[in-house]
């Protein structure tokens, strides 16, 4: 009996391929790393004798940013209405171009896979950007560009929730968050009131009409997770990229939960929020969002109790701000806390499933942060991260935020390639738990250039402006 190795990775979201030939949506760019990686494992599998299994944990192919077209043109704008249809032949056809776009990821999967002795297998899982996974024309499509046939066709299993065996429960995570980012089975990602269609979520809808426009002038929004976090960034940072981000937001988010009561008349937070912001002048709004910080407070605590009412912000954010009550928390820190819950729930969600299975590892994905923690019952949690760029700026001045914004490609390089790896020995027994990187960790960013303070002119010049913008309005 030989030992067995686990291997998990998450959310590397790939698309469609031709990042460097000006396809502004397409997030994964390690190609070659994961090409490597894999061999890697296989070398080492075979120098061992250990059986291994790797685990794709969710949100494996971005389909929400890769066009239905029969050849991908890297530098074209497509409409948002390429994205948008969710049939078993449009997830076909994104499939094949996923495909051409990022041929050694498919190679590399391939050549893992081995009846053995060692036997290597492969596991993939759906998450919320990947449902498309469940379709049965997709996994039969997947195993024939995997060489997933004959003896080997038992290698492969597509399309489940999760995975459980050995003490090792993996799980995406959607179904503990972001309400927008549930489906309504978790089990089963087909629309109920269309059996024959996967289910997309609300949030997913976000990404094809908003991300995939905007993330073309604003290339880092994806390196900011969850969208809600993103939200307050904006606004702290970039209120007039907020204002439009909130306006999509509320427009696609229905009213999911009720965890907010609402009394009075039947208009909800969100009703009233979206009503307010179509009838404002954005551009005025926004800079005064900009300029005054004890507005732009209040405006953000409206904001989150729209956004917890939609299912978009987690109720238990931050006390008052469900019920409305007035705090003084500033957009950027309120920005932090909603991850941080995302994180708790994602935790309390592990302990839950320790207890539940009895499992000695779980491990989940989904809100892109790397953790490696003990749990109360004994268990291992490991979130094993993403594999596209991800902002980590806790505590981070406003100078580094705004120069994020100004200077994104300073920063996007940063991809830290985690994985997981479950170690047992021949007798079943978890020898080790732990998560490691696929690459060496980037060097960070150079720090943000120090800005020369303006003279006694410039100044006199900004203090009139200003006075002149609070009269009249202008900028």
């Amino acid at each position: 009996m030989s030992s067995k190795v686990k291997i998990i990775i998450s959310d590397t979201h790939i698309g469609a391929g031709g990042a460097r030939q000006g396809n502004k949506l397409e997030d994964f760019i390690s190609d070659d790393i994961f090409f490597r990686w894999i061999h890697e494992l296989i070398a080492e599998s075979e120098k061992l004798d250990e059986e291994m299994t790797l685990i794709i944990n969710g949100d494996w192919i971005e389909f929400l940013q890769v066009p239905q077209v029969s050849i991908f043109d890297p530098c074209q704008v497509y409409p948002s209405s390429a994205y948008t249809d969710v049939s078993a032949e449009a997830a076909l056809a994104r499939l094949e171009v996923v495909h051409a776009g990022h041929p050694l990821v498919f190679q590399a999967l391939a050549d893992f896979l081995s009846p053995g002795p060692p036997r290597r297998s492969l596991v993939i899982l759906f998450g919320n950007h990947d449902p498309e996974l469940a379709y049965p024309q997709v996994q039969e499509h997947l195993r024939l560009l995997l060489g997933a046939q004959g003896d080997r066709q038992g290698l492969v299993k597509i399309g489940d929730r999760s995975y459980f065996a050995d003490g090792v429960y993996v799980e995406h995570g959607n179904a503990y968050t972001e309400k927008i980012d549930r489906f309504r089975n978790p089990d089963h990602p087909f629309d109920p009131d269309n059996p024959q269609l996967i289910e997309r979520p609300p949030g997913s809808y976000v990404v094809t009409d908003f991300y995939n426009v905007i993330e073309r002038q604003r290339p880092w929004i994806d390196g900011v997770h969850p969208m809600s976090s993103l939200v307050f960034y904006a606004l702290a940072y970039d209120p007039a990229f907020a204002l439009q981000f909130i306006k999509e937001l509320l427009r696609n988010a229905p009213d999911l939960v009720n965890d907010v009561l609402v009394t009075g008349p039947a208009e909800t937070p969100g009703d009233k929020l979206l009503k307010d912001l179509e009838a404002e002048d954005e551009k005025q709004l926004a800079q005064r969002l900009a300029q005054d910080k004890e507005f732009a407070t209040a405006f953000s605590q409206q904001v989150a109790q729209a956004l917890i009412q939609k299912g978009a912000a987690p109720s238990t954010l931050h006390p008052g701000l469900a019920t409305g009550s007035k705090t003084n928390i500033s957009p950027a820190i309120q920005a932090q806390e909603i991850a941080e819950q995302y994180w708790a729930m994602l935790e309390k969600a592990a302990v839950e499933v320790s207890q539940k299975k009895r499992a000695r590892v779980v491990a989940f994905g989904h809100i892109h942060e790397r953790i490696e923690k003990r749990l109360p019952t004994g268990a291992i949690y490991l979130n094993t991260g993403t594999w596209i760029w991800k902002a980590n700026f806790k505590n981070s001045p406003e100078t580094v935020w705004r120069d994020l914004i100004a200077h994104p490609e300073k920063y996007m390089h940063q991809r830290h390639l985690s994985y997981a790896r479950i170690d047992l020995d021949e007798y079943g027994r978890i020898t080790a738990a732990r998560l490691l990187m696929a690459n060496k960790p980037p060097a960070p960013p150079p720090p943000p250039e120090i800005m020369p303070s303006p003279g006694l002119w410039a100044r006199c010049v900004m203090g009139l402006r200003k006075i002149i913008s609070d009269v009249t309005g202008w900028i």
